[in-house]
Protein backbone atom coordinates (compact mmCIF):
# COMPACT_ATOMS: atom_id res chain seq x y z
CA UNK A 1 0.00 0.00 0.00
CA UNK A 2 1.75 3.27 -0.81
CA UNK A 3 0.33 6.98 -0.88
CA UNK A 4 1.98 10.26 -2.47
CA UNK A 5 1.60 13.73 -1.23
CA UNK A 6 1.66 14.79 -4.85
CA UNK A 7 2.19 13.49 -8.35
CA UNK A 8 4.36 16.17 -9.45
CA UNK A 9 7.97 15.20 -10.80
CA UNK A 10 10.27 18.05 -10.99
CA UNK A 11 12.77 18.52 -12.98
CA UNK A 12 16.13 16.67 -10.48
CA UNK A 13 19.30 14.59 -10.76
CA UNK A 14 18.27 11.29 -12.75
CA UNK A 15 18.50 8.86 -9.49
CA UNK A 16 16.09 11.37 -7.71
CA UNK A 17 13.48 11.33 -10.52
CA UNK A 18 13.80 7.99 -11.19
CA UNK A 19 12.71 7.33 -7.14
CA UNK A 20 9.95 9.87 -7.50
CA UNK A 21 8.50 8.05 -10.30
CA UNK A 22 8.68 4.71 -8.54
CA UNK A 23 6.75 6.37 -5.70
CA UNK A 24 4.08 7.91 -8.12
CA UNK A 25 3.91 4.37 -9.81
CA UNK A 26 3.29 2.74 -6.62
CA UNK A 27 0.66 4.51 -5.54
CA UNK A 28 -1.27 4.20 -8.66
CA UNK A 29 -0.90 0.64 -8.38
CA UNK A 30 -2.29 0.37 -5.05
CA UNK A 31 -4.93 2.85 -5.86
CA UNK A 32 -3.65 5.46 -3.41
CA UNK A 33 -4.14 2.90 -0.58
CA UNK A 34 -4.09 3.84 3.36
CA UNK A 35 -6.05 4.74 6.33
CA UNK A 36 -5.55 8.28 5.43
CA UNK A 37 -7.83 10.07 2.09
CA UNK A 38 -4.58 11.14 -0.37
CA UNK A 39 -4.55 14.96 0.60
CA UNK A 40 -3.37 16.64 -3.30
CA UNK A 41 -6.62 15.40 -4.97
CA UNK A 42 -8.93 15.22 -8.51
CA UNK A 43 -11.90 14.59 -9.97
CA UNK A 44 -11.67 10.74 -10.46
CA UNK A 45 -9.24 9.81 -8.36
CA UNK A 46 -8.99 6.48 -6.68
CA UNK A 47 -8.52 5.68 -3.37
CA UNK A 48 -8.61 2.54 -1.07
CA UNK A 49 -9.71 3.12 2.23
CA UNK A 50 -7.82 0.94 5.05
CA UNK A 51 -9.03 2.65 7.85
CA UNK A 52 -11.85 0.20 9.09
CA UNK A 53 -12.06 -3.84 9.30
CA UNK A 54 -12.65 -3.84 5.95
CA UNK A 55 -11.12 -1.83 2.87
CA UNK A 56 -13.60 0.92 1.06
CA UNK A 57 -12.89 1.97 -2.74
CA UNK A 58 -13.83 5.17 -3.17
CA UNK A 59 -13.87 7.57 -6.13
CA UNK A 60 -13.52 11.33 -5.77
CA UNK A 61 -16.38 13.84 -7.11
CA UNK A 62 -16.58 14.96 -10.13
CA UNK A 63 -16.32 18.45 -8.47
CA UNK A 64 -13.05 17.78 -6.44
CA UNK A 65 -15.20 17.93 -2.79
CA UNK A 66 -15.51 14.73 -1.44
CA UNK A 67 -15.51 10.71 -1.97
CA UNK A 68 -17.93 8.51 -3.19
CA UNK A 69 -18.01 4.59 -2.10
CA UNK A 70 -17.39 2.54 -5.26
CA UNK A 71 -16.72 -1.13 -3.44
CA UNK A 72 -16.89 -2.04 0.41
CA UNK A 73 -17.28 -4.71 2.43
CA UNK A 74 -14.80 -7.18 0.46
CA UNK A 75 -10.99 -7.95 1.16
CA UNK A 76 -9.20 -6.41 -2.32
Amino acid sequence: MSQTGSYVIANDAGLAVRQRINEVLAALQSSNAGAIAPVDTRAGMLWLDTSGTTAVLRIRSAADDGWEDVLDGGSY
